[in-house]
């Protein structure tokens, strides 16, 4: 093929993919009575790019990105390429660009630029590399039955060394002013305690969340919750199920209990790398 047909079949081929594209544009026009807008390429692509993309930058929402000048976005840009060509990955970046979101929030206020506050984005990415900030993210969350057995464990123990200590303290002429648990009692205090916070450690509040989705009403409002069921349900059992099968014994019992379920939840934790909990 001559060089003189090569560039007549590229013709055809630009003149055929015109024609394509004038056709679609007058099927708009003919549908919605209305001129199909030009719209530039890189553009598009901007669009496109912002709609795929859930977050700007690692930690960072759309809304508080635009919130910001920007000389500042493209300051943040610069740092998060220096900062990923340098091995820094996102779990890393986020709670960074949270911190330095709000600096630079607060240095629009009275003026300062982005630069002002941290130098060049070299300088600001090199400082960041320079602390040697840890990846979390391998660090995983336990089984269910771990985290119920860690916190059924802990809360448990301690409720059961503090009964005995008031049961030690209780006045000898009216003995019933002391707390108590009978065995009944005391296996439900440890299985409660144990669900309590597991469904509590479900809803921890997100450190690394923007400001106001940390989720700290709905911690407070489950945990309270799951506190005043695991005292109802002890209090309830101690008043109400007969001593014939639920009997209570001496105080060092359960101060000795206490101290060895403490023990025994250390050993656990460890024994079985528990996380994820509460405590």
């Amino acid at each position: 093929m001559t060089k003189e047909t090569e560039t007549q079949t590229q013709t055809t081929v630009d003149n055929s993919e015109a024609a394509k594209i004038k056709a679609a544009k007058d099927a708009i026009k003919a549908s919605t009575g209305a001129q199909a807008p030009e719209t530039p390429v890189a553009e598009v692509e901007m669009k496109v790019e912002k709609k795929l993309s859930a977050q700007p930058l690692a930690g960072l929402e759309w809304e508080e990105f635009n919130g910001l000048t920007k000389k500042s976005q493209q300051f943040l840009v610069s740092v998060d390429k220096q900062l990923t060509d340098g091995g820094l990955v996102d779990n890393v970046k986020k709670p960074l660009f949270r911190e330095m979101l709000d600096t630079l929030m607060e240095g629009q206020k009275v003026g300062q630029t982005a630069r002002q506050v941290y130098g060049t984005p070299t300088e600001c990415a090199h400082s960041i590399l320079k602390q040697n900030f840890k990846d979390t993210t391998e660090i995983t969350r336990s089984p269910d039955w771990q985290i119920a057995l860690d916190g059924g464990l802990i809360l448990g123990s301690v409720f059961t060394f503090i009964v005995g200590l008031s049961m030690m303290n209780a006045n000898p002429e009216d003995p019933t002013s002391a707390m108590s648990m009978g065995l009944i009692t005391l296996i439900l205090n440890y299985l409660v305690a144990g669900w309590a916070m597991l469904q509590t450690s479900k809803v921890m509040p997100d450190m690394e969340a923007p400001k106001g989705k940390k989720g700290y009403f709905k911690y407070f409002g489950v945990s309270s919750l799951w506190m005043i069921v695991w005292v109802a349900v002890v209090t309830l059992s101690a008043a109400f199920i007969p001593a014939v099968i639920n009997p209570v014994f001496p105080p060092i019992f359960y101060i000795v209990l206490g101290a060895a379920t403490f023990a025994l939840r250390f050993y656990f934790k460890k024994r079985y790398n528990i996380s994820g909990g509460v405590f």
